[in-house]
C-alpha cells in the first residue's frame, strides 16, 4: 500500500520566477586551491623566516672571513701631558714638561696562509648553500602540512554532507514510522528503532562537525587565515615510479642540506689541520711624534717588513680543535645517512598506501552501487509490506558507510600522491 502523508506547498508565480532565476543564473564562487593553501603556509610560518635569516647570517659570515684575510689599514693618534725627571747633570733626556703628540698609520696584508683563507671562504660558501637548501626543506615541510590540512578539511566537509543527507533520511524514516504506527502498519519496536537510529545519526553529525572545527583551527594556525571554500583534491596527480623516486632523493632539499653540512664539516676539518702551518704577512707603519719622552723635537719613523709566524706550543688547543672537527664530520655523515634512510622509508610507505588505495577503489565503487540498489529495493519492498523499518535503517547505514569509505579512499589517494611529490620537491 502506497500512502502519501505529505504534500509540498504550492509556489506562487513570483516565487517560481525567482527560483528559476536563481537556478539558471551562473554564480561565480571562489574556490581556494591547494597551491594557494601551500603558498599561505610557506609565507606565514616563522620557521621559513628563520631559515631565510640563517642564509643572511651565513652570507655575513662569508663577508667577515674575506675581510679577516684582506688588506688592513689603521690610523692612530695620541695627545697628552707629562713631566720628565732626570738625574743631576744628565745630558739626556731633558728634564721638564712634555706635551706628546703622535700621529701614524699601520697596514698589514697576508701573503701566505697555507690555504687557510681559501678553505675558510669555501666553508662559508658551503654554509650559505646549506642554509638555502634548508629553506627548501622548510618549504617542503610547510607544503606537507598544508596538503594534509587542506585534504582533511575537504574530507570533513564531504563527510558532513553525507551525514546531513543521511540525517534527513533518518528524520523522514522516523516520521514515517510514527505515521505508520498510528495507522497500525508497524509496531512500537519499529518506531523505537527509527528514533534510536535518528539520535545516533545526530550524534555522528556532531562528531563530524567537531572534527571540522579542529581541522579549521589547525589550518588557521598553519596559514594565519581561515579556510575559504577549499577546492577538493579530486584529481590524483601523476607520480613517478618508486624506482624513479628513490633515484631522485639525492636532489631533494633534505638530502642536499645534509650533504652540504657534511661538506662544510669536512672543509672545517681541513682548516683545523692548516692551523699548524706557518703564515707570512706584509706589514708597514709610518708615524710622527712631537715632544716625546726622549726629545722635544719632532721625530718620524717609517718602515715595511715581512712577518712570519709558526705555532709551536699552544697547550693542545689546535689538537682539540682537530678532534672536535673530526667529531662534527662523523655527526654530519651519520645525519646524511639517517635522512636518506628516513626519506626512503617514507616514500616506500606512501607508495604502498597509494597503491593499496588505488586497488581498493574499484571494489568500493561496486560496494557503493550495490548499497544504493539494495536501498532502493528495500524502500519499494517496505511499501509493499515485505520489509521492516529496521531493514530500511540498516540499508541506509550500509550506504552511508560505503560512501564514507569511498570519500576516505579518494582522500588517501590524493594525499599520498601529493605527499610523494612534495617530498621529492616536485610540486
Amino acid at each position: 500500500m502506497n500512502l502519501s502523508y505529505f504534500r509540498a506547498p504550492a509556489l506562487s508565480v513570483r516565487a517560481s520566477v525567482l527560483l528559476c532565476a536563481m537556478i539558471t543564473t551562473p554564480v561565480a564562487v571562489y574556490a581556494q586551491t591547494l597551491q594557494e593553501s601551500i603558498a599561505l603556509a610557506k609565507n606565514y610560518q616563522s620557521e621559513r623566516r628563520l631559515a631565510g635569516l640563517q642564509v643572511q647570517d651565513q652570507a655575513a659570515q662569508l663577508a667577515q672571513i674575506r675581510a679577516q684575510y684582506g688588506f688592513k689599514l689603521s690610523a692612530n693618534a695620541e695627545i697628552g701631558a707629562g713631566y720628565i725627571t732626570t738625574e743631576k747633570n744628565a745630558l739626556f733626556p731633558e728634564e721638564g714638561k712634555r706635551f706628546p703628540q703622535t700621529v701614524g698609520v699601520q697596514f698589514s696584508y697576508p701573503l701566505y696562509t697555507a690555504g687557510r683563507q681559501q678553505l675558510a671562504v669555501q666553508a662559508a660558501q658551503t654554509g650559505i648553500e646549506a642554509a638555502e637548501a634548508n629553506v627548501g626543506y622548510v618549504d617542503t615541510q610547510a607544503a606537507l602540512a598544508a596538503i594534509s590540512l587542506h585534504a582533511a578539511i575537504t574530507r570533513d566537509l564531504a563527510l558532513i554532507q553525507l551525514e546531513q543527507d543521511n540525517q534527513r533520511s533518518l528524520d523522514q524514516a522516523a516520521r514515517d514510522a510514527s505515521l505508520r504506527l498510528k495507522a497500525g502498519e508497524v509496531t512500537k519496536t519499529d518506531l523505537a528503532q527509527a528514533n534510536a537510529r535518528q539520535a545516533q545519526g545526530a550524534a555522528s553529525q556532531s562528531r563530524a562537525e567537531a572534527t571540522l572545527l579542529v581541522d579549521q583551527s589547525r589550518y588557521v594556525q598553519l596559514t594565519g587565515q581561515s579556510p575559504q571554500n577549499l577546492e577538493p583534491l579530486q584529481q590524483v596527480p601523476t607520480v613517478p615510479s618508486l624506482t624513479e623516486a628513490l633515484t631522485m632523493i639525492e636532489s631533494t632539499p633534505l638530502i642536499e642540506n645534509a650533504r652540504l653540512q657534511l661538506k662544510a664539516a669536512q672543509q672545517q676539518l681541513a682548516l683545523s689541520h692548516r692551523e699548524n702551518y706557518p703564515s707570512i704577512q706584509l706589514a708597514g707603519r709610518a708615524n710622527t711624534q712631537d715632544d716625546s719622552d726622549f726629545s722635544t723635537t719632532r721625530l718620524g719613523a717609517y718602515g715595511v717588513s715581512l712577518q712570519a709566524s709558526l705555532p709551536i706550543l699552544d697547550g693542545g688547543t689546535r689538537k682539540a680543535e682537530v678532534q672536535r672537527s673530526q667529531a662534527r664530520v662523523a655527526m654530519a655523515q651519520e645525519q646524511l645517512d639517517s635522512n636518506r634512510r628516513q626519506l626512503q622509508q617514507r616514500l616506500t610507505e606512501n607508495y604502498a598506501m597509494l597503491q593499496t588505495s588505488q586497488n581498493q577503489y574499484p571494489a568500493l565503487i561496486k560496494a557503493r552501487d550495490a548499497a544504493q540498489l539494495a536501498l532502493q529495493t528495500i524502500r519499494r519492498e517496505l511499501e509493499l509490506g515485505t520489509r521492516t523499518t529496521y531493514d530500511l535503517l540498516t540499508a541506509e547505514q550500509t550506504l552511508l558507510d560505503a560512501n564514507t569509505q569511498l570519500i576516505l579512499n579518494q582522500e588517501d589517494q590524493a594525499l599520498n600522491a601529493y605527499q610523494i611529490l612534495a617530498q621529492l620537491n616536485r610540486l
